[in-house]
């Protein structure tokens, strides 16, 4: 039996998130599961600290083999590779990601996988019909085992038909000095609006209004001008999301969800303090005629453990540590198949076109947006978000 060639991966954008990616690709190459062969990040002492991060994990062996590059192009010049992890700043995403999917290597970027519709339109022009097998969008919360037995529920109907879903992120700490954001709806509250749009099957909303706010006792480092925002978004079938995010939460890093349908509710990762437990409640019986059930009967309860964190690690991680791995697992796999990722482009610019306009909403005061073109049309394609972007001002 011929034994299949290793993967050549690796990552560009070493600091906090790819930091996370950086830890779990070393665990991947010690395993001896892929061959982790070039680090790369444009400001020197992040590339530094992740070259001491190699050498502590993999010993000099490994950080023999693993090569150091200031630019994306200079890593796609030197190094045939495989696939790649992007977590650079915002701003560079899609050009960062092009450079290697030009060369037909696979990218998993993180989330907005552009930083405006006019970059997202042109990177889906260049990727062409090839985009959902070159280009997988790091939204973790899809691979999360909490959120999976909620979808799961959902999908079987155990809670009837949606009617509405809350959503809820809240740092502990203010963003890192030096961290580039698009805007605290676009950055933050991005992650809750794919968590929504996941139970209405990726559809996009028919409106969405926002409201931002700037609380006291906190440092604007990144130029977010609020932090706190409050996203509302509802569909032709009259259900609504509520997302609320917030840069303060000094008790401990905050996130959960409720769905809420016609025959029961989920509710998944109350606040569980600084490290706790992560349960995922099914509750059925809303008292109807013809329910046989109770009123508020649980019938669903399932508990998750947190990863332990180190000091090097982002607020987020204890949450969702084993969510990054089995993302990464999951990304190396469909490269290996050949096969298209299930958190494609497609995905990326509908999250992205829902976020940008929650911002626009939230600096206009709370500003109703119809998410139809002009002419009342709905969205179908990304030039339809892009032509939608221009009309409304949105971009």
């Amino acid at each position: 039996m011929i034994r299949q060639r290793l993967l050549r991966v690796g990552a560009f954008g070493v600091g906090r998130m790819g930091r996370v990616h950086l830890e779990n690709l070393l665990g991947l190459a010690q395993s001896g599961r892929i061959e982790l062969i070039a680090i790369g990040d444009r400001h020197p002492p992040m590339l530094d600290a992740a070259g001491t991060l190699v050498t502590a994990v993999g010993g000099d062996s490994l950080a023999a083999r693993v090569q150091k590059f200031s630019t994306p192009e200079a890593m796609e010049a030197a190094r045939n590779l495989d696939a790649v992890v992007i977590a650079s700043r915002t701003q560079d995403h899609a050009r960062d990601s092009v450079t290697f999917t030009r060369r037909g290597v696979a990218v998993l970027v993180e989330k907005p996988f552009a930083n405006t519709l006019t970059e997202a339109v042109e990177f889906c022009a260049e990727l062409g019909v090839e985009g959902a097998r070159r280009v997988q969008v790091a939204f973790h919360r899809f691979y999360d085992a909490a959120a999976n037995v909620a979808m799961d529920w959902a999908a079987r109907g155990m809670v009837g038909e949606l009617q509405q879903s809350h959503h809820v992120l809240q740092d502990k700490n203010p963003t890192p000095p030096s961290y580039q954001s698009c805007g605290i709806t676009a950055d933050m509250a991005i992650h809750l609006i794919f968590e929504s749009l996941c139970f209405h099957g990726f559809e996009l909303p028919s409106q969405v209004q926002a409201l931002r706010f700037l609380a006291p006792h906190y440092h604007d480092r990144a130029g977010e001008g609020a932090n706190i925002v409050h996203v509302f978004c509802s569909w032709r079938d009259g259900s609504v999301a509520h997302h609320w995010g917030s840069r303060i939460n000094a008790t401990g890093y905050d996130n959960g969800f409720k769905i809420i349908g016609s025959q029961g509710r989920i509710d998944v990762g109350e606040f569980a303090g600084d490290f706790g437990v992560i349960r995922a409640r099914l509750w059925r019986g809303v008292g109807a005629d013809g329910d046989s059930t109770p009123r508020g009967t649980l019938a669903g309860n399932r508990r998750f453990k947190m990863s332990r964190p180190n000091a090097d690690h982002p607020d987020f991680y204890a949450r969702y540590a084993t969510a990054y791995h089995r993302q990464l697992e999951s990304f190396l796999q469909n490269v290996r198949r050949g096969v298209p990722f299930k958190i494609g482009p497609e995905v990326g610019w509908k999250t992205l076109l829902v976020a940008n306009a929650a911002e626009a909403s939230s600096r206009r005061g709370g500003h109703r947006f119809d998410l139809a073109l002009k002419d009342g049309s709905p969205i179908r394609t990304i030039d339809d978000a892009s032509r939608f972007a221009v009309e409304a001002g949105v971009d």
